[in-house]
C-alpha cells in the first residue's frame, strides 16, 4: 500500500464519521416530524407514531448504529496502526490530522511548529505506518522501525 492509498484509507474515518452526523440528523428530524404529527393529530406529542412512521423511525436508528458500528472498528484500526509507530510527533500528527480532523495549519499551531514540518511529519509517518488489512482479505507488509503499542 503506498502513501496516497494509506493517506485515503486514513481519510475514510472522516467520511465514515461525517456519514454518521448526517444519519443522526436525519434521525432527529423523523423523530422531531413524528412528535409534531402526533401533536397535530392526538394534541400531545407523547401519543405514539402511526405504525408507518415508527417502522420508518426504526430503520432510521439501526441505520445510524450501524454506522457508529463501523466508525468504531474503523477507529479502532487506524488507532491501532498509528500507535505502532516509533516517533511520537509522527503518532501525533497522524491523530491530529486523521482522528481529530485537523488541518495542517491547526496541528502546527497547537504543537508549536510550522504547517511544513506538521506536513513532512505526516508524510514520514505515513511511509512507516503498516496498515492491517486482514479483514479484507489483503495484508501489507511494509518495512520501518515500529514499537509496540502505545
Amino acid at each position: 500500500m503506498n502513501n496516497r492509498e494509506k493517506s485515503k484509507w486514513m481519510e475514510q474515518y472522516r467520511r465514515e464519521q461525517s456519514r454518521l452526523r448526517l444519519l443522526c440528523s436525519e434521525l432527529d428530524a423523523l423523530r422531531s416530524q413524528g412528535r409534531e404529527l402526533c401533536r397535530l393529530r392526538d394534541g400531545s406529542e407523547e401519543a405514539p407514531p402511526p405504525d408507518w412512521l415508527a417502522r420508518d423511525l426504526a430503520q432510521a436508528q439501526q441505520e445510524m448504529e450501524a454506522q457508529a458500528a463501523r466508525c468504531v472498528v474503523l477507529r479502532r484500526r487506524m488507532v491501532r496502526a498509528i500507535s505502532r509507530l516509533e516517533d511520537e510527533r509522527q503518532r501525533e500528527v497522524l491523530c491530529r490530522r486523521f482522528l481529530q480532523g485537523q488541518t495542517a495549519a491547526e496541528a502546527a499551531d497547537e504543537m508549536g511548529v510550522v504547517p511544513r514540518r506538521v506536513e513532512q511529519l505526516q508524510t514520514e509517518g505515513m511511509r512507516l505506518l503498516v496498515v492491517d488489512l486482514q479483514e479484507t482479505g489483503t495484508e501489507t507488509k511494509q518495512k520501518g522501525r515500529l514499537k509496540g503499542t502505545y
